[in-house]
């Protein structure tokens, strides 16, 4: 009884182990991937000779000003430019 209750344990403890390990890796990589957009979005952003520079500017504006997350900016402002 005794060995089963310590299998379930140390299952347990590496089952939570590994996930804690993958979360924090998945969201380093997140994050990472998160601020390389954000960098790439506010340099076209700041590109005044690029076509899409006001739909870039509409994203970050959004964004920026904490009206609405990232990705719903970014649909938000797609939606607003594909009509026009």
């Amino acid at each position: 009884m005794i060995n089963h209750l310590i299998v379930i344990f140390v299952f347990s403890l590496a089952f939570v182990g590994i996930a804690e390990i993958m979360y924090w890796l998945y969201k380093k990589e997140y994050l990472r991937a998160k601020a390389k957009y954000l960098r790439e979005l506010i340099d076209q952003k700041n590109d005044l000779s690029s076509l899409n520079e006001p739909f870039y500017t509409c994203v970050y504006e959004k964004w920026n000003s904490g009206e609405m997350p990232l990705s719903e900016a970014n649909a938000m402002c797609s939606l607003k430019f594909e009509e026009n």
